[in-house]
């Protein structure tokens, strides 16, 4: 079984419960989608800035052209909203945690495509930068050629496992405290 895999079949609960938080946001109001913007504003930005301490080879190529939060915080001030305070994620400390943690963040550019999609169909003209980032570009498959080069033994495997699932519990705090509007 490759990493990919390995991380998919131990996180999917995780997966599953972080995207049932982030579906109940209703992308076609702007409140609700100001608040999913500002779940994701808790947690996004100080991981990128903890894996852009990490050493260049612990970090996937293209690792810049990956960022996500000046595209975050270009939408939310579109919408006139402020980023929140950053969460207080725990950065991941090896390497193994961060190629889980990148794993997570990854994944989430795929799902962001898909929200973006809907989101033009209900709100023509809603800042989308976020959401619409990488779109077009190699970045997943050049992202899994790395992670499928990553060579982990198995308390490196776990180590990553954890690093994913620090991820998603950071999403779920996020989501859970810009809980979407009522209606």
């Amino acid at each position: 079984m490759n990493l990919r895999t390995t991380l998919r079949a131990a996180t999917r609960q995780d997966h599953d419960r972080v995207d049932r938080l982030g579906g109940a946001f209703d992308l076609a109001d702007p409140a609700g989608y100001g608040a999913f913007l500002l779940a994701h504003a808790a947690v996004l930005p100080p991981l990128e800035a903890a894996l852009d301490a990490a050493p260049p080879q612990d970090l996937p190529p293209y690792w810049p052209e990956r960022r996500r939060t000046a595209a975050l915080l270009s939408d939310l001030a579109e919408l006139g909203l402020e980023a929140p305070d950053p969460s207080r994620i725990p950065a991941p400390a090896t390497a193994a945690e961060r190629v889980g943690a990148l794993y997570v963040l990854e994944g989430s550019r795929l799902g962001g495509i898909l929200l973006r999609r809907r989101l033009a169909e209900a709100q023509p003209g809603a800042p989308s930068a976020y959401l619409a980032h990488g779109e077009g570009a190699p970045l997943w498959r050049t992202f899994l050629e790395w992670l499928d080069s990553r060579a982990l033994d198995p308390a490196q495997t776990h180590a990553a496992i954890d690093g994913a699932r620090g991820v998603f519990e950071a999403f779920e705090a996020g989501f859970k405290t810009a809980a979407p509007p009522p209606g």
